[in-house]
């Protein structure tokens, strides 16, 4: 196994970063489908091209209090909170697959350890990036989901370990299983317990990760968003069960959580135990 080298990983922090300002053009164009209608980043209320040395990630937030230079608008804290995220994720698997070293003089590569880090840090910034989206509007766009699906046989076949048989059967599973749940849920209470937007979701999960982390996936999503859910409502001070709270960023807790430790997360958190 190669050994962590610190500058290549001050180079993958700052590459999340980068990656991570990219996802905030995502979170905000993809839903209003205006991705490609300006090549440079502009404030969103003047409208003004923000100049290459005041988008910095994290960085520029920081320098500039959290206000536009144009028009002193509030800059939303979701920017340097994606790009930080991001960069965290960049980090974390670069440590558990370190594909890129030095050994005195010479450089080490390790090509399955780096398919390993490019799934893992793909499949979560574009979870983050449907979470945040999520949490925001209430929606998934089908662009996001749908797009993990159509590429889950491509990632299959690179994957050292996913099987083309496990994503398929991930695919059918996660969308067929809660597309069952929510049809159930509309023959009794005659309304949408939840949004199709999860059921696409979870089959995109299925798809990266294998039938195998479905359940695992829905059942911890469940948990999180339970817990969360309450604790939201009560500190807004609007509890109610008829409330509706985001699902999206629960199931990519759980698919990230199951991704990162394997069915061993449900020891870890004391959800079975070992005995």
């Amino acid at each position: 196994m190669i050994q962590l080298s610190s500058d290549i990983f001050i180079f993958i922090l700052i590459f999340g970063a980068l990656i991570g300002s990219f996802l905030n053009v995502v979170i905000l164009r993809v839903p209003e489908k205006t991705f490609f209608k300006h090549s440079r980043s502009v404030c969103p209320k003047c409208g003004a091209l923000v100049p290459i040395w005041l988008n910095i990630p994290v960085v520029s937030w920081l320098l500039l209090r959290g206000k536009s230079n144009c028009c002193r608008t509030s800059i939303s804290i979701q920017y340097p909170l994606v790009e930080l995220s991001t960069m965290i994720i960049f980090g974390l698997f670069y440590t558990r697959h370190p594909f890129l070293g030095w050994s005195f003089d010479s450089l080490l590569w390790n090509y399955d350890d780096f398919l390993r880090f490019m799934h893992g840090v793909t499949f979560t910034s574009v979870l983050l990036a449907c979470s945040v989206i999520d949490i925001r509007l209430m929606i998934i766009p089908d662009v996001l989901s749908l797009g993990m699906i159509g590429v889950s046989p491509l990632v299959a076949w690179l994957h050292p370990e996913l099987k083309l048989v496990d994503s398929l059967g991930g695919v059918l599973l996660g969308g067929g299983f809660l597309y069952a749940i929510a049809w159930f849920y509309w023959l009794i209470r005659k309304q949408y317990g939840m949004g199709f937007g999860d059921v696409k979701l979870l089959a995109a999960i299925g798809g990266w990760i294998g039938y195998q982390g479905v359940f695992p996936t829905l059942f911890l999503g469940s948990i999180i968003g339970s817990i969360m859910g309450v604790v939201i409502l009560m500190l807004a001070q609007k509890f109610s069960w008829k409330a509706k709270v985001p699902f999206g960023p629960f199931l990519a807790a759980g698919a990230v959580l199951y991704l990162w430790y394997g069915l061993e997360v449900f020891f870890a958190f004391g959800l079975l135990s070992q005995t």
